[in-house]
């Protein structure tokens, strides 16, 4: 029977968290990757009113796909889902990204891979999200690491200068239309 090939998870720390790289691909003779979720997680409330720790951010997903989400099933357990679109066979491996302010752990969340119309996913263990702790962090503003320095709009003549010379443009351009 036709399985699942390659779904490894990548991750590396970037200034706006951790990107999440998701390299999968369909068998030959298998009849399609159809959604990828990866949970489960547990959170408090009740849909719509789910407290998700953050709103991740979809990086990269084949074109059909939709970008990733949560969504949260009727027994009150929450995923992180890819769907919309079908991976076949010829595809080769396809990569998903997402980027996290949650560092990767081997939890109890899995990669759950729906194929063609069956009801029963393929289960993977994979470095995902663990959302049973504190995100790293790295500063108040997660793109300035490492620079040392704070710098702040506004100060200086660079923004007078610049709102001066747009308006001698447009006073020049005013004149010239007449």
């Amino acid at each position: 029977m036709p399985t699942v090939t390659s779904p490894y998870v990548e991750t590396k720390q970037v200034v706006t968290g951790i990107i999440y790289q998701l390299s999968i691909a369909e068998d030959t003779g298998g009849p399609g990757i159809t959604r990828l979720d990866i949970g489960p997680y547990h959170f408090t409330g009740i849909p719509p009113k789910v407290k998700y720790p953050e709103a991740v951010t979809n990086e990269l997903c084949p074109a059909g796909w939709k970008a990733i989400r949560w969504v949260t099933d009727p027994d009150g357990k929450s995923w992180l889902r890819w769907e919309g679109g079908i991976l076949l066979p010829e595809d080769g491996n396809i990569l998903f990204q997402m980027t996290s302010n949650y560092p990767a752990a081997t939890s109890d969340a899995e990669l759950w891979v729906w194929r063609g119309k069956s009801r029963e996913p393929q289960r993977f263990q994979i470095s995902a999200p663990d959302y049973s702790l504190t995100p790293p962090k790295i500063n108040n503003r997660h793109d300035v690491i490492g620079q040392g320095t704070i710098f702040q709009t506004g100060s200086g003549c660079a923004p007078p200068a610049m709102a001066l010379l747009f308006g001698t443009i447009l006073a020049v351009i005013r004149h010239i239309i007449g």
